[in-house]
């Protein structure tokens, strides 16, 4: 049962295809939720293998592109995709219905195009400014807490969709069991690699995802599956953010 969920998670989060004959149900579905920080894991310790490999052979300019490139293609670019949805329906919408018109339309407008290209090429720059000694660190640390935002996001803020959707499964799966269980997981990640400091990026995060949160509840009265993607964005870039001040 719990690697079944495992590998759901993994499935849905990850271009990772795992053959399961089995029927997905929603209940099997809303209990992956507790590995998000797990799947962030794995993805980290894929970018720092990536990241070792390429600076062996390159210089680190192209290293730490492609490692920002082997993030996106891991996800499928699901999170990418979210966050420029939801940047287009925030900046162009003119009322609920309106935003979440533009978030679901599959074209992308300017206002979506320059937040991809602002967003990537600051994270970009991010990794590249990284000092040596805490880089792998952070690598593993960025996709694990990203991911475990999703869960405060769930449990405080409702679903704005009434037709549902993919997203809306998360969300009506995360109680409080759940957010505890993926803060644990995530501090058991976080901890071990830099200790107190561990806490207040978690902390850091935990305020911006409520201020994002807060922000998609003024604007279409709760949340959607493109605003979890791009809460996971702008997070994975605060603690990348972070890691050049702490």
């Amino acid at each position: 049962m719990i690697l079944k969920d495992f590998l759901l998670s993994l499935q849905f989060l990850t271009i990772i295809n795992i053959k399961n004959d089995a029927p997905i149900d929603e209940k099997s579905f809303g209990r992956s939720v507790i590995f998000l920080p797990l799947i962030g894991l794995l993805i980290g310790v894929l970018l720092v293998i990536t990241s070792k490999i390429s600076f062996a052979i390159l210089p680190v300019l192209i290293s730490d592109a492609i490692v920002l490139i082997v993030l996106i293609i891991i996800t499928g670019g699901l999170h990418v995709d979210g966050f420029a949805d939801t940047i287009d329906g925030f900046a162009g919408g003119k009322n609920k219905d309106d935003i979440l018109r533009i978030m679901k339309d599959s074209r992308i407008g300017t206002f979506g195009v320059v937040g991809i290209v602002m967003l990537l090429l600051t994270k970009y720059l991010s990794i590249y400014s990284l000092q040596e000694d805490i880089k792998y660190f952070i690598l593993i640390a960025m996709p694990v807490i990203g991911r475990w935002s999703v869960l405060p996001m769930g449990l405080f803020f409702k679903y704005a969709r009434i037709d549902g959707g993919t997203g809306k499964i998360f969300a009506e799966s995360i109680r409080l069991k759940e957010l505890i269980i993926g803060t644990i997981m995530a501090l058991a990640i976080i901890i071990p690699l830099f200790r107190l400091k561990g806490f207040l990026m978690l902390a850091v995060i935990f305020i911006v995802t409520l201020l994002i949160g807060r922000y998609s509840k003024r604007k279409i009265n709760g949340i959607t599956g493109d605003v979890f993607g791009a809460t996971i964005e702008i997070n994975e870039l605060i603690i990348l953010i972070l890691s050049q001040l702490v």
